[in-house]
């Protein structure tokens, strides 16, 4: 297991130009396939969302869940229908999961975490750790100091290969105890760097790109 007190933030993502882009989306099909399942919640009716857009005030946490999804999506639709069917199977009890972790989420990262994957399997089928952290991570708000933070496999693939985290898994699933070390990784780096967790996250995500071209 790496020992996180001995990394420091790359001088390549410190003070980094945090660029961030819409990401365009299909509204019609959110709204469709929502109202096909009698969901609850408000899709997106947007082209196009941001990270504002995701983290402006919500009706509920399905009205969050929703817009996080098609945020993390795009116009890449892959395991949607698979998850909103697995949502549907079970209102009541998503929702509970999702009140729960969202207020876990403003000051225990591992344990919010957790809630969504206590062992091996995912709590709600389709929905994973590159999606749910999102959920986690928009669940704050926008606050700066919000602890949790958005972990993918492009993070990953850059905090192993570019920031020394070698026990880091690219891929994952991760288990809770990873993504606390994680989000407490970067809140110190923010300390360490005046800045915010979450723009260093945006910048390993945005260099993911820009190794692959």
């Amino acid at each position: 297991m790496t020992d996180l007190s001995t990394l420091s933030l790359p001088e390549w993502a410190r003070g980094a130009a945090v660029v961030e882009s819409p990401v365009l989306i299909k509204p019609e099909w959110w709204r469709d396939e929502i109202s096909a399942r009698h969901l609850p919640g408000t899709p997106p009716v947007e082209d196009r969302i941001t990270r504002a857009g995701v983290r402006a005030p919500a009706d509920d946490v399905f009205t969050l869940l929703w817009r996080t999804l098609a945020w993390g999506s795009g116009r890449y639709l892959r395991l949607n229908a698979q998850r909103l069917t697995s949502i549907a199977a079970d209102v009541p009890r998503c929702e509970k999961l999702l009140t729960e972790a969202a207020d876990r989420a403003r000051s225990d990262p591992g344990a919010a975490f957790a809630l969504f994957r206590p062992g091996v399997r995912n709590e709600i089928r389709y929905l994973g750790p590159s999606f749910f952290t999102k959920f986690l991570y928009f669940a704050g708000g926008g606050a700066p100091d919000h602890p949790c933070l958005i972990l993918d496999r492009r993070v990953a693939t850059v905090l192993r290969e570019r920031c020394g985290w070698t026990s880091l898994h690219r891929k994952g699933p991760w288990p809770a105890e990873t993504y606390e070390r994680y989000c407490g990784l970067l809140a110190r780096w923010g300390r360490e760097n005046h800045c915010t967790p979450d723009e260093i996250e945006l910048t390993l995500f945005n260099i993911f790109s820009v190794d692959q071209n």
